[in-house]
């Protein structure tokens, strides 16, 4: 009797699973690595030009934008670096993803750091933003809670209900 090669334990439905879980973090990551490049364009290769705020930006009035912006730089002044090092990234993605051999490893890696720059940038926008609404009179944090209030019912109307109405 001849030996029968055992059989692989990963199951077809785990290996399916792992495909769509990967291609999902590879989208999201996809969404968030081109709003950063889109932000980081040519033109304002130096100057961050979304602050990484989500809805909170809505709120802001123009002048309170440009300011935000203009500390934003003074923080973070290798962001063309940090573009470039984006795109490095999504270059090394694709090829890890076409390499066969498959290499899970070199792609976490990449992933990985894309995380990181982004995570950096939330960081920054979220200390400008609670300095600045912290350093705000009450009349004008009120006017702020207004507005965001209303964009985020606008937003609501557009895509649904808001939790909580």
């Amino acid at each position: 009797m001849t030996d029968v090669p055992p059989k692989p334990s990963t199951s077809r439905g785990l290996r399916i699973a792992l495909a769509v879980s990967v291609a999902l973090n590879l989208a999201v990551m996809g969404m968030v690595a081109g709003a950063i490049l889109r932000a980081n364009g040519p033109m304002h290769a130096q100057m961050p030009r979304d602050l990484s705020v989500g809805f909170f930006t809505e709120a802001l009035t123009p002048a309170n934008r440009r300011d935000l912006l203009q500390r934003a730089r003074t923080l973070t002044p290798g962001s063309f670096q940090d573009r470039r090092a984006m795109q490095e990234d999504l270059a090394a993605t694709v090829a890890a993803l076409r390499a066969d051999p498959f290499d899970a490893a070199m792609l976490d890696k990449t992933m990985t750091a894309m995380i990181a720059r982004v995570e950096t940038r939330l960081d920054v926008g979220r200390d400008l933003l609670l300095g600045f609404l912290t350093d705000m009179s009450v009349a004008d944090r009120l006017a702020f809670a207004d507005r965001l209030e209303a964009s985020l019912a606008k937003r609501g109307s557009r895509r649904g209900p808001l939790a909580g109405n």
